[in-house]
């Protein structure tokens, strides 16, 4: 994931926020109309995409992957999670290898 985390950076949808779990690094999704941001952090990103983790590109982040919160494991698409929107916009900017 790192060549995604950079191209991600240049492109200066990375930063940084401190949290009660110390600073942790995220990856601006959108910002709506009224000016509210969404955002995912890095770890829950990784917990999501990580069976792609040593090739994310678009049509790998795009399938279906699997993955477990808490005691639950989930098996659903990009669109599914909501992340596919956001996969085609970054894939459009050019920043997948």
């Amino acid at each position: 994931m790192k060549q995604l985390y950079l191209s991600l950076n240049k492109a200066g949808l990375m930063f940084k926020s401190h949290t009660e779990r110390g600073e942790i690094d995220f990856i601006h999704l959108e910002t709506d109309d009224n000016g509210t941001t969404c955002s995912v952090d890095v770890n829950t990103f990784e917990i999501l995409f990580g069976d792609v983790q040593e090739n994310p590109n678009y049509a790998a982040l795009s399938g279906t992957h699997t993955f477990k919160l808490e005691d639950t494991q989930y098996t659903m698409t990009a669109e599914e999670m909501g992340y596919q929107k956001y996969f085609d916009k970054w894939k459009e900017q050019g920043l997948f290898n």
